[in-house]
């Protein structure tokens, strides 16, 4: 008896395996997970997608579409990028999804945003009011939070079409190389979908995103002759090139675009936000006001507010700056401690001027707080609703405001004193 109990186990044992052995073989094949798989060959990926206003209440929407190639192809070339660009497709609906789903009866491969680097908005749908078009890319989960936002002079179909890189060939690397150049010279802001949604969520705070334009003396390689510097995006003085500017930055107020500054202005908006690490700028030489001198700016310390809730509101900003002087072309001698000390004042006061002047004209004019200076009062009431419910941007607009600016020079560059002229 006990020896048919032991064979019966054996049995159940070996059962047990080959049963365990044909399910690790034969469940695969009965998994349904993969049967909506689509191959890369398969799909369009959006690398740019443009927002413009269309008559009736449409928009237009423009699609770049990069075609993924494979490198080591017989007919790539040698140092090619694995993504080339294509002419881009322009659709009209009544929203984003929508455009989607009408231009895959165009585009012989799916549309997918997966790998979107890059939403441009028109410049009359971006004063009109984005709300409804961030509403699609929050809720549709092939947008990601972090895609740059930018606004272009005109429409933004425009800028798309005649953007031509000068070194990359991959439109994925496009948007990434722009936002490090802005973010490295100050003169351009980067902005994520992310920032346009805490515009127009949280109390008392607004955002800003770069300005794009085509500038058709660039397109046509003429140099303008009207005399004068530009910073602003598709005014810029130049020839050749990339016939798109990325300059400057358009003001949002919640969700609609309220005002428009140049690239300088937006370098002084990235010292009072304390975003700047390191930047270029140029000023008026004190002792020669025909003459400019530049600096080269390196982050010290974030710009503090001091704000009293008085009627009319005062605001008060120090923003400390640390500087190395690159150029003086007026050859002047500013290395003694005298002369330094003069210099500096006379070029903290140029700047704190000009600041005054920009939040002045964003936070009076325009009650427009894009660094947001209303973090400064969080401190002075008892709970979160209570800030929330303080007029702020009815305060503004008999703020007074102050700036004071500090500005350290560490280093005359390489060399200490002027060039020597022979006598």
């Amino acid at each position: 008896m006990v020896r048919g109990m032991r064979m019966k186990l054996r049995w159940s044992c070996a059962a047990s395996r080959w049963l365990t052995l044909g399910l690790a073989i034969f469940a695969p094949l009965a998994t349904t997970g993969c049967y909506d798989r689509q191959e890369l060959e398969q799909q369009a990926f959006v690398s740019v997608l443009g927002v413009d206003k269309a008559p009736g209440g449409l928009i237009d929407c423009t699609f770049r579409i990069a075609q993924p190639v494979n490198p080591t192809g017989a007919s790539s070339h040698s140092g090619e990028q694995p993504l080339a660009g294509k002419e881009p497709i322009t659709v009209r609906a009544r929203s984003i999804p929508e455009a989607m789903m009408i231009a895959n009866g165009s585009v012989e491969r799916s549309i997918t945003f997966s790998h979107l680097s890059l939403i441009v908005f028109g410049e009359d749908l971006a004063k009109e009011g984005v709300e409804p078009y961030i509403e699609a890319l929050t809720r549709y989960r092939e947008f990601r939070r972090t895609v740059p936002v930018s606004v272009s002079k005109g429409k933004a179909s425009e800028s798309i079409k005649a953007f031509q890189p000068m070194l990359d060939s991959a439109l994925t690397r496009i948007a990434d190389g722009v936002a490090l150049v802005s973010q490295r010279t100050g003169i351009a802001p980067v902005c994520p979908i992310q920032y346009l949604i805490d515009g127009m969520e949280n109390p008392h705070e607004d955002a800003m995103a770069p300005m794009f334009a085509v500038n058709q003396n660039a397109e046509k390689g003429e140099m303008p002759d009207s005399p004068g510097l530009s910073y602003r995006a598709g005014d810029v003085r130049r020839k050749g090139g990339n016939p798109v500017d990325w300059m400057g930055a358009a003001i949002f107020r919640e969700d609609r675009m309220v005002d428009e500054v140049t690239g300088k202005d937006c370098l002084y908006l990235r010292l009072l936000q304390g975003g700047v690490h390191h930047a270029t700028l140029t000023l008026q030489d004190p002792e020669a006001p025909d003459r400019d001198i530049g600096l080269e700016l390196h982050k010290e310390r974030p710009a503090e507010y001091q704000v009293k809730l008085s009627n009319p509101l005062a605001i008060t900003a120090h923003v400390p700056v640390d500087a190395d002087v690159i150029n003086i072309s007026s050859a002047r001698n500013y290395a003694d401690p005298a002369a330094r000390q003069k210099l500096e004042a006379e070029l903290d006061k140029q700047v704190s001027e000009r600041m005054e002047r920009l939040l002045n004209r964003l936070l009076v004019h325009d009650q427009a707080d894009v660094i947001p200076v209303s973090k400064a009062i969080r401190s002075q009431f008892m709970t979160y609703q209570q800030f929330a419910a303080f007029p702020w941007e009815e305060k503004l607009k008999t703020a007074k405001i102050q700036v004071d600016v500090q500005i350290h020079v560490r280093r005359f560059g390489v060399q200490l004193e002027p060039i020597q002229k022979k006598s």
